[in-house]
């Protein structure tokens, strides 16, 4: 807890310290205190910059991967510290990535407290200038809110850091408390967002109501599961409601349209596009440690596909049954994508060698699949934006295509499938960008996989799976049970044969893997909080809302 408090107290320094893009890139105005940073609107704005950056650093840097898509599997690293644990369910409070992710929620949740402290003050404001900034600052504490609720369940909810400070010893709040909390924050936000913003990468209404439509679908699956106590009285059907109004707005009202091309989604080139509903922001050129994306230098296979910058991924790989899931849908163009497979060509990295593009050679790691997703190349291929240790690509949180999804699973609520012409219309829209066929109905199953494919290695299967366990959890748990964990296997896209696939007889490693039960959809508390508050892990006590 200690950690926590720590967090706390350096909260005002990084208000005006850090940045990203044009309007993040913000000098240090030395002592800053809530009376002398909002004297305008301009001002109110750059205290809320920092919240879509280095606040979410340690989250960004190999968590939102290692978890999101090493727990289901999705990605492999038998030999890394960071991965394997949450491939393998075997982490512990002592796992490095864990115990920051904890810390870089708290610390978006302290930012934006002290965001809204300051604005109580501000000067020279409309009313609905603050409530603007106020709706970004509760944008993001309310996605920190959601993603700790998620993991750890109950866990404690600091809206005034003071308070906090002043009594660290506290039990946690239900996770009820805390996922009401995070939706009353969205539904906030979704008010007072404007519809656009000048600066490309900020959070509009769409971006509120598209996450709020997964907090409900959250809420949903849980009331389904019969979990919420008699505070919370909502039905499932009410619930999947709720967030198939919202999606719909994003998805009927917006205007907004998927990018034509999936491959572009995750190039440089096209950051904060129109797709993008809320991405972190990171600086585009930038050295200096905690202002990047440096996801690229632990997912890269090897130096010569990111212009001899640092690859430590060589012995990171596919998860072997999402290959097959691929492999067997047909799923090519989001394959490759998302996975570099041997005999892929690349024509948008290596652009400067002699061949003027890459092609994976995988033939000395028996043709495993390694990770593209996240990887952008060279500097030159990148017009001189990406560094050794910061990609510049800004990660992806929420996309339209996620919210088309979440559109059509809401539409099906509590039905294991559906014909509605407008869950139609949306999955369909995800599917044909994809190269896929249209379909006439939408099962569970399909759902499932689509979600799976769309957003592989983009840090969300994992919480599908703990949606899914809220209400059906022995499928889940079967699902996991399925999954041939770190089997070795050989994928060779290109040949002609009918089996470019095949599983392996061995396994890539003998490293411990613990059998999927209940107690792995929950993420032990990290063990140093655990020491200095021991309370951590007592009954959970109702929260008492402010408002």
């Amino acid at each position: 807890m200690k950690k926590i408090i720590n967090i706390l107290l350096v909260g005002v320094v990084l208000l005006l310290t850090t940045g990203c893009n044009d309007w993040l890139e913000v000098n240090s105005s030395g002592s800053t205190t809530k009376e002398n940073y909002f004297k305008s609107y301009e001002e109110c704005r750059l205290a809320t910059a920092p919240l879509y950056s280095k606040v979410w650093f340690e989250f960004n840097n190999n968590f939102y991967y290692a978890l999101g898509d090493g727990r289901g599997n999705n990605i492999n690293a038998p030999w890394s510290d960071y991965i394997y644990p949450f491939s393998n369910l075997t982490e512990t409070g002592l796992t490095g990535p864990l115990q920051s992710a904890w810390q870089s929620f708290y610390i978006v949740i302290n930012q934006a407290d002290y965001v809204l402290q300051g604005l109580a003050t501000a000067e020279n404001c409309t009313e609905e200038q603050i409530n603007a900034c106020a709706a970004e600052a509760r944008f993001m504490r309310g996605v920190a809110m959601w993603y700790l609720a998620s993991l750890w369940k109950n866990v404690i909810i600091v809206e005034d850091p003071q308070v906090f400070i002043s009594n660290p010893l506290v039990a946690p709040n239900p996770f009820e408390d805390v996922l009401a909390f995070a939706i009353k924050d969205l539904e906030f936000a979704a008010e007072w967002l404007p519809e656009s913003d000048s600066e490309p990468g900020r959070v509009t209404k769409w971006s509120a109501l598209g996450m709020l439509s997964k907090f409900y679908l959250t809420a949903a699956c849980y009331a389904r599961g019969g979990k919420f106590s008699a505070t919370y009285p909502t039905t499932a059907a009410e619930w999947y409601q709720k967030a198939a109004d919202a999606a719909g707005q994003v998805c009927e009202e917006s205007g907004l349209e998927l990018l034509p091309k999936f491959e572009d989604l995750f190039k440089v080139q096209f950051n904060n596009n129109e797709e993008s509903l809320f991405s972190l922001q990171w600086v585009q050129g930038s050295d200096e440690y905690g202002s990047g994306n440096s996801a690229m230098r632990y997912l890269a296979h090897s130096s010569v596909s990111v212009g001899g910058t640092s690859a430590w991924g060589a012995g990171t790989f596919a998860g072997g049954d999402m290959v097959e899931l691929f492999h067997e849908r047909g799923d090519h163009i989001r394959r490759k994508a998302t996975y570099f497979c041997h005999g892929e060509t690349y024509d948008y990295i290596g652009t400067d060698s002699e061949e003027g593009s890459y092609t994976v050679d995988a033939s000395g790691q028996e043709y495993r699949c390694w990770i593209k997703k996240g990887v952008v190349g060279s500097p030159a291929d990148t017009g001189g934006v990406a560094r050794d240790g910061n990609s510049c690509l800004m990660t992806p949180m929420l996309r339209l295509a996620d919210v088309y999804l979440i559109y059509a699973e809401a539409l099906m609520g509590l039905n294991s499938e559906t014909s509605d012409e407008r869950a139609l219309t949306y999955y369909n829209k995800v599917r044909t960008r994809a190269g896929m066929s249209e379909v006439e109905v939408i099962t569970l199953a399909d759902m499932w996989n689509e979600r799976r494919c769309e957003l592989c290695m983009e840090g969300q299967f994992w919480f599908d799976m703990l949606r899914r366990a809220y209400w059906d959890e022995q499928y889940v748990l079967d699902y996991m049970g399925a999954q041939k964990r770190n089997q070795g296997y050989t994928y060779q896209p290109l040949l002609t044969d009918e089996e470019p696939f095949e599983w392996g007889e061995t396994k890539m490693h003998e490293r411990e893997e613990a059998t999927p039960s209940a107690s792995c959809l929950v993420l032990p508390y990290p063990e140093s909080e655990l020491l200095l508050n021991p309370m951590l892990k007592s009954e959970p006590v109702p929260y008492v809302f402010s408002e």
